[in-house]
């Protein structure tokens, strides 16, 4: 007889998802088994296949919402009627936040997105190419000939965006470094320069 869904069954697998992203970002995904997870959940391995069918079903779940929220609230930020500078300090902020909120989750899309399977993997890359567009859209409202060519956009998109995915490697909120500041500091240098 087939297992009947708990009234928190989205509840548990939401706190099944969160540990995993901790174990697969502290251990890696190809070091973490299904067996770790449910340990750390105080679940049986047989309790881990009721909400999850594997690791690798996590994984994706996990980095398809990742991202997909993550587009949610560019779009949200890209759209506002302010200055687009403005707007693109707004953009490094909330990524800045996403990415220091969701630490874990970050560090797991950066080291691990290569072990999704390859349609999940696909929708992912496209999700990550919308932020790219939305990036590039805003440079060419900041400074529209230098951004009218499409390459020179997304060259500089990708710059930014290199930036702003490795600092979940050295930032840490102490100090007078606030995620505020950091923001204000990185978008002063893409828009004026570093020295």
């Amino acid at each position: 007889m087939a297992r009947t869904k708990s009234e928190n069954f989205d509840d548990i697998r939401a706190t099944i998802l969160d540990v995993a992203a901790s174990l697969f970002a502290k251990n890696g995904f190809r070091n973490t088994n299904i067996i770790d997870i449910g340990a750390a959940c105080n679940a049986s391995k047989s309790r881990m296949y009721h909400y999850f069918p594997s690791k690798e079903a996590m994984l994706a779940e996990m980095l398809g919402e990742h991202v997909s929220a993550l587009v949610a609230i560019a779009s949200d930020l890209v759209s506002a009627p302010i200055d687009p500078r403005t707007r693109l300090r707004n953009y490094f902020l909330a990524h800045l936040k996403y990415y220091y909120e969701q630490r874990d989750r970050h560090t797991v899309l950066i080291e691990d997105v290569y072990h999704l399977p390859e349609e999940v993997r696909a929708q992912v890359n496209a999700n990550e190419q919308k932020l790219v567009g939305f990036l590039c859209a805003l440079l060419r409202e900041i400074n529209a000939q230098k951004f009218k060519d499409r390459q020179a956009a997304t060259t500089h998109a990708m710059l930014m965006y290199g930036m702003l995915n490795w600092t979940y490697t050295w930032y840490q909120p102490t100090g007078r470094l606030s995620l505020e500041t950091l923001a204000d500091q990185a978008s002063d240098m893409c828009l004026h320069g570093i020295v």
